[in-house]
């Protein structure tokens, strides 16, 4: 708070195997509404972050977690690369949750990851060697990045964009370069 930040952002635990069971949810839950309630008694918003490969990836888990968790302590970090890459469409669930999203990370993946993930897991997620990269500069990739900023304009959302990228097959000034080009040019976005 004293560095001007209106929210924390956490993520879950790494997946296990058997996957995110409705217990693990409701105990999330509980945790996480906690958390939420004394962050605010901070004046901060508390955000959990989906995140593939974790304890929070797929519609179901978002769908329980938000069912389950207090709106006003509560809210959650939309990544749409790690949402895109988990079979689930961002523009959807920006128009479902619009209320309860505190930021955005706006990432890019694969076309052909578009609705799910088909390629293995990466030893470091988003970490590839050159050539072999997941994530994309903005536009690059199958994200529908105009579909997203309709629906928050249409709700009149408010709150951060932050343009995450991974990794580069070139520089890192170069991907940026690229990235802002696409929010000013395609999303009339100006920083």
């Amino acid at each position: 708070k004293g560095f001007g930040c209106t929210h924390l952002k956490i993520n879950t635990g790494q997946r296990r195997a058997e996957g995110t069971t409705d217990t693990d949810l409701k105990q999330m839950a509980k945790t996480m509404n906690e958390l939420g309630k004394r962050i605010s008694d901070e004046g901060l918003k508390f955000g959990v972050h989906a995140h593939l490969w974790t304890q929070l990836q797929d519609r179901k888990e978002i769908d329980r977690l938000m069912e389950l968790t207090d709106p006003n302590h509560v809210y959650l970090v939309l990544d749409t690369g790690h949402i895109n890459m988990a079979g689930i469409d961002p523009v959807e669930l920006a128009s479902v949750y619009a209320s309860r999203i505190v930021e955005f990370h706006l990432k890019d993946c694969k076309r052909e990851d578009r609705g799910g993930h088909k390629g293995p897991t990466p030893k470091r997620e988003g970490y590839a060697d050159k050539g072999k990269r997941i994530f994309y500069e903005l536009g690059k990739g199958g994200v529908d990045f105009p579909g997203i900023l309709a629906i928050l304009r249409k709700k009149h959302w408010k709150g951060w964009l932050t343009v995450e990228l991974d990794s580069t097959d070139t520089t890192r000034r170069d991907s940026a370069t690229l990235s802002k080009k696409y929010l000013n040019e395609v999303l009339g976005l100006t920083l």
